[in-house]
């Protein structure tokens, strides 16, 4: 599935081996049609301007370009020698890599992309990784009118692939998939809400929104399934990892996390000055939030009124949400424009809990900030012209930074304090994998996946034939 943000798309920058003039050709959309398209479709999917950046790549090939700020001072950085050199492979694929799909600007601030996004046998769906071996691909086979939901799984990196019957019992939307978390060989599937209402009597239907989800959970990869057992606690236990998807019941917001050797959940309130759940870190940096924290309200209350000042925070757990130590962001972030840029919450990545960013964008540029004491303390890195939006963030433990807009891919090996352009965009939404290892989802209906042991050799997986 592709992400709402706006690009003119060019392919002649994948320039990805195999590609020929005539594919280039065929990809390259003319903007006057991607525009007029654009009017046509849906608006569903659609972000503000404070969520994404507006950007058309300036005509260029692949050579690589450093990016800095020239108004940030010089900091004290520390590349990394066990960087490796980027490449990009596909040759191990049966698949071919697509280009990206195209962007437009559908009104001010507003994006969608040009062509709607294309379901894989009826329903929009993702690749999920457990790790660099574990694969699954969620489906359904559809035949006389019933349609049965599959999951398509592989031990072996993608080379070979089994085709498994999901649970019965599981309640779903015929058009989306229900997993939402793998770990190694340990899945974890949620049922349908929606589903679920048109299940239940009327009566019944007004309450279910104050009920927990429910889950189903394998830990064989797929092959059997069972209703997890589900305690609420005080605090999730140290290590296991947590379910962004879960926030039921919505009168009293939860913090879900599974246990990665049975599949068990266990529940614990949020903290009541959060808005959102746990940021998508690896689970062993513990619990990070970010919020806002304000000034006291004055007693007794001014007459005249007052104004209350607030800025951004991130909280951090290390004992599963027992306690939680208070780390303030760059002033910058909360500043308004032309100071601030817009932040949001899922712009704060870190691979090691140290070295810390935070990320800024206005329009097409992105600006960095940078910590190396756990977001403690701050100092600002580059800015970048990623010539287009941002669709990847990725700290890697190894020591660089990864940022993807919809034409390119960028890279810093001396935290953040410049950046060069080192290939293709290869998807979107990057994340570190449980044993260590990378994956890059892909953003053009291809319903594949990019992997890398470090961060550094990337290798496409393409999805299996199904059903």
């Amino acid at each position: 599935m592709s992400d709402p943000h706006l690009r003119d798309v060019d392919v002649t920058d994948l320039d990805l081996p195999g590609l020929s003039h005539e594919v280039n050709q065929a990809f390259r959309p003319h903007f006057a049609d991607v525009e007029a398209r654009a009017r046509r479709i849906r608006r569903t999917r659609v972000l503000g301007a404070a969520a994404v950046a507006v950007g058309v790549l300036l005509a260029g090939g692949t050579a690589t370009v450093a990016a800095r700020h020239d108004a940030a001072p010089t900091p004290a950085t520390r590349p990394s020698p066990s960087i490796g050199p980027w490449t990009a492979d596909w040759h191990g694929s049966s698949r071919t890599p697509a280009p990206q799909p195209s962007y437009v600007q559908v009104t001010p601030g507003h994006y969608d992309v040009a062509e709607p996004d294309k379901p894989l046998t009826g329903m929009f769906t993702r690749m999920m990784v457990g790790d660099l071996d574990h694969l699954y691909l969620e489906y359904q086979d559809c035949q006389g009118g019933r349609c049965t939901r599959m999951l398509a799984a592989s031990a072996d990196r993608g080379r070979t692939w089994r085709k498994l019957r999901m649970p019965e019992g599981l309640i779903v939307n015929p058009k989306y998939g229900t997993i939402v978390a793998a770990h190694g060989t340990t899945l974890v599937a949620r049922d349908n809400m929606q589903a679920r209402m048109r299940q239940l009597p009327e009566e019944q239907r007004k309450t279910l929104f104050l009920e927990p989800d429910t889950y189903w959970v394998s830990i064989d990869a797929g092959a059997t399934w069972r209703r997890p057992t589900i305690r609420t606690a005080d605090a999730l236990p140290v290590g296991w990892p947590h379910l962004n998807a879960g926030m039921q019941p919505l009168h009293k917001p939860m913090m879900v996390a599974f246990d990665p050797a049975t599949g068990d959940i266990a529940l614990a309130a949020l903290p009541r000055v959060a808005h959102e759940p746990p940021l998508e870190l690896p689970h062993d940096l513990g619990l990070w939030i970010v919020t806002d924290e304000a000034e006291p309200i004055p007693s007794p209350l001014p007459s005249g009124g007052f104004t209350r000042k607030s800025w951004p925070i991130v909280m951090v757990s290390r004992d599963g949400g027992r306690t939680w130590d208070k780390r303030r962001l760059p002033e910058e972030i909360s500043a308004p424009p032309p100071a601030g840029w817009g932040f949001r919450s899922d712009w704060l990545h870190t691979a090691d809990g140290r070295t810390v960013y935070a990320l800024e964008k206005r329009d097409k540029r992105v600006r960095v900030h940078v910590s190396t004491d756990g977001a403690a303390t701050w100092r600002t890195g580059a800015e970048v012209d990623l010539g287009g939006p941002l669709l990847t963030v990725l700290p890697t433990r190894e020591g660089s930074l990864i940022l993807a807009s919809d034409t390119a891919t960028w890279r810093s090996t001396d935290q953040a304090a410049s950046f060069t352009r080192v290939g293709p965009s290869l998807g979107s939404g990057a994340y570190a994998l449980p044993g260590g290892g990378y994956a890059i989802t892909t953003n053009n209906n291809e319903y594949s996946v990019w992997l890398s042991p470090d961060g550094s050799k990337w290798s496409y997986v393409g999805r299996p034939e199904v059903p």
